[in-house]
């Protein structure tokens, strides 16, 4: 199912009364989808034009049951903690906010390569910290034990 690129850029803006729905026209489906991501959970649910009597009747239902939705999901919100330790599909490390760096510097015709471990966290919104761990004078593995450990530390910090 696509959606009509009419439709797409007129309903989903933020600030829209039609936030997260769309317009369906493909082939014989017609109407208004409802789509709605909460804690990596997908919502969607079609408002077909001719089952609500119109074009209008199938907006309204679909403006209705996204409000119902967002109302029923409210009180599941993530705390600033819970983003934060989130493991996402692109986590290379295996630990939320650590990750290994390498930093070229070069100064006239002589090119340094430094290696680092690094977390990264933010203990108050709008803030971010950084430490930085050196593979050279750690090694390898103290150095992401340490960065792994600040990490916590700093999770641990954090203000709701």
């Amino acid at each position: 199912m696509k959606s009509s690129s009419q439709g797409v850029s007129a309903f989903n803006t933020s600030r829209s009364v039609n936030r997260n729905i769309s317009r369906i026209e493909c082939g014989h489906t017609r109407g208004y989808e409802v789509r709605l991501m909460r804690q990596r959970r997908l919502y969607c649910k079609l408002f077909s034009d001719g089952v609500h009597g119109g074009k209008k009747a199938a907006l309204l239902a679909a403006r209705a049951f996204r409000d119902s939705l967002i109302e029923k999901l409210a009180h599941r919100k993530y705390s600033r903690r819970d983003r934060a330790t989130t493991k996402r599909r692109s986590n290379r490390s295996g630990v939320v906010g650590v990750r290994y760096t390498e930093v070229q510097d070069t100064r006239g015709a002589k090119t340094q390569t430094y290696a680092f471990w690094e977390a990264q966290w933010s203990p108050a919104p709008g803030q971010r910290r950084t430490r930085r761990f050196s593979v050279r004078k750690y090694g390898f593995v103290q150095a992401r034990r340490m960065a792994v450990e600040a990490r916590r530390q700093g999770v641990e910090e954090m203000q709701d």
